[in-house]
């Protein structure tokens, strides 16, 4: 076309019809500054797919780890829930008497001592800040539900730092201080196999054992420990339970962004 454009000019110059050159030369800039347009409109369409593209790769890994995180969530409330249950009941334990007693006391203060870190499923969103890459996420409502999301996880990382504090001073300390512990568990034979294994009733020291354990359930730092394990454990239940609702949420955000395609 700018060939034939070319022609037409240079015939036009040869005969001296200098105003229709001037006609034609404004028609070829015309048409190649259209050209150009069209280019780039059709560059910019291309990559428009192409970022649409990575940005739907990113919304899928996205609700990848959602759906992680649900179910790590939901076994956390329930973990939660019942340290809670079983704290209360080591306040009103019953009168410790057998060999049968002490293994459930144990039992007990090992659910309420055993400890846990919440780590959350966001690599796809550490990925996405750490290449700068947030911005192929068009959709503003989840990049805002995406950084209220990590709010919420620094409010139980900051919950489960103050409650370690609190499980170091007000339990862990007055039990390792007030008396044998871990007086079912076989030592030896656990070492040599790797693995928890418990002694026979028959080899419980009982009449040794019960007087430690009950000064331990009357001691005052260790009752108010346990009664700060229970408030503790149900507020950041009730954390993780906010924490559902708000990945629910963003995991349908980000499924309705995906349908627009």
């Amino acid at each position: 076309m700018i060939k034939f454009f070319r022609q037409i000019r240079f015939k036009l110059m040869e005969k001296g019809k200098t105003g229709k050159y001037f006609k034609y030369a404004i028609g070829e800039i015309i048409l190649v500054v259209i050209g150009i347009l069209i280019a780039l409109q059709i560059n910019n369409a291309n990559e428009d797919r192409k970022s649409r593209r990575q940005e739907i790769k990113y919304l899928k890994n996205l609700q990848i780890d959602i759906q992680a995180e649900l179910k790590n969530n939901d076994t956390i409330i329930t973990f939660r829930a019942n340290k809670a249950k079983v704290a209360a009941r080591l306040i009103d334990f019953k009168k410790l008497e057998t060999a049968k007693d002490i293994f459930e006391l144990e039992g007990a203060i090992q659910t309420v001592f055993w400890w846990t870190t919440f780590i959350p499923t966001n690599n796809t969103y550490k990925e996405l800040l750490s290449s700068g890459n947030l911005n192929y996420l068009k959709n503003d409502s989840i990049k805002n539900y995406l950084l209220e999301l990590d709010k919420k996880y620094v409010e139980i990382d900051n919950a489960e730092h103050h409650m370690r504090s609190e499980y170091d001073k007000y339990l862990y300390d007055p039990s390792i201080l007030n008396g044998e512990m871990l007086n079912v568990m076989d030592l030896q034979l656990s070492a040599e196999n790797g693995d928890i294994l418990l002694k026979d009733s028959s080899q419980i020291p009982v009449d040794a054992i019960i007087p430690q354990y009950q000064r331990l359930l009357k001691n005052k730092t260790f009752v108010n420990g346990l009664k700060l394990s229970i408030m503790n454990n149900i507020f950041i239940k009730k954390f993780h339970i906010e924490l559902t609702g708000h990945l629910q949420k963003l995991n349908q955000l980000i499924q309705d962004d995906i349908n627009k395609n």
